[in-house]
């Protein structure tokens, strides 16, 4: 008898220690105690790139249904354009880049607020025509560059330039989006872009030896951010807690799972997965709210001042528009800003400013 409870104990337990690998790894959703009644209806505008992994497996793996969302994921080409179908009341939530955030800012609108990072990313790259005479950065001086307006890219454009010792004003902007950059290179009405994989990969494939490139980011990573407005954000906080409970299941799955989860994404966005793995290794796909975040935008805005993109002259405290409350709730370990008067989020410490600490 007592040989059959030791073994029924040790079946117990092994049963244990498995189904605790299981959720780990992300087999095994946690199950949400779900409230009656039909699940709450979220939409959100993305792009149908790598750096939205969290909502691409979130919605494969059936982690919204299970914390009782449907979600609509509503893809689009610009990060810019996301946050237009957002503003419209088209969208509930918009995937953009930090700098696109801070250009509406400094356009004077208030209702909007950053909600969290769902990745930190590397995957902007120049690229140029070799028989329009560029061999090498400095040969930008002069040419026509295609970017498109309002996007990350256009800040790391001048970062690009500056590193090599040339200014905006030293070559001619031409705003573009993605889809027309080819057309624009083999028309002639550009000899250079700076975008993002997988557009990158298209026009390399497309425009083959014709092409010179480089990295645009050179090992600055830039914020991938969740934006909702004050009113959606008031009226459904419980949809807010549930999205970011089932974009936490997905970072957990994508750490314990990265070959199945490059997978996912590959099949959700159409393209091969060796397209974005190099940049996938380069790239943070996780939730935060770092304090890092507040500096990048400092960073970009006062970079938009000193180009004269804005009619400010100062940068905003981008304090007042973030709402960390979602987040919070799900893993407050992940939000790591000093906030004013003192208070802090997951850091110990007095309250400072980004600039006190320079």
């Amino acid at each position: 008898m007592r040989k059959v409870k030791i073994a029924v104990l040790t079946s117990v337990l092994c049963l244990i220690v498995i189904a605790g690998y299981l959720w780990q790894a992300g087999f095994l959703a946690p199950k949400a105690e779900l409230p009656p009644g039909p699940p709450e209806k979220i939409t959100i505008s993305t792009l149908p790139i790598f750096p939205a992994a969290l909502l691409f497996i979130a919605q494969e793996k059936g982690y919204f249904r299970a914390n009782g969302l449907e979600v609509v994921i509503q893809p689009f080409e610009t990060g810019r354009i996301c946050l237009d179908y957002l503003q419209a009341g088209r969208g509930d939530v918009a995937f953009m880049a930090d700098f696109v955030f801070l250009d509406e800012i400094f356009k004077g609108s208030q209702p909007l607020r950053i909600l969290g990072s769902p990745a930190a990313v590397e995957f902007i790259h120049l690229l140029a025509l070799k028989d329009r005479g560029v061999l090498q950065p400095g040969d930008l001086k002069g040419k026509r560059v295609g970017v498109a307006r309002s996007t990350v890219a256009e800040f790391f454009l001048g970062r690009f330039l500056t590193f090599n010792n040339l200014s905006l004003r030293e070559v001619k902007v031409t705003y573009l989006n993605p889809s027309e950059m080819a057309a624009a290179l083999e028309n002639n009405r550009v000899d250079a872009v700076m975008v993002w994989n997988p557009v990158t990969y298209g026009l390399k494939r497309q425009l083959g030896e014709k092409i010179i490139s480089w990295p645009g980011q050179t090992g600055q990573q830039f914020y991938e951010v969740l934006v909702s407005t004050d009113k959606f954000i008031q009226s459904n906080s419980s949809a807010l807690d549930k999205l970011f409970r089932a974009l936490a299941q997905a970072e957990n799955f994508i750490k314990n799972n990265r070959a199945e989860s490059q997978d996912i994404v590959a099949k959700q966005i159409n393209l091969d997965k060796s397209i974005f793995k190099d940049d996938w290794l380069k790239s943070d796909l996780e939730l935060s709210f770092d304090q890092s975040l507040l500096i990048t935008m400092e960073d970009e805005a006062r970079w938009m001042i000193q180009n004269r993109l804005t009619d400010r002259r100062e940068v905003p405290n981008y304090l007042n528009y973030f709402d960390p409350g979602p987040l919070l709730q799900v893993d407050p370990k992940a939000v790591r800003l000093i906030m004013p008067g003192g208070a802090s989020a997951g850091l110990p410490g007095q309250a400072e400013t980004s600039q006190e600490r320079r």
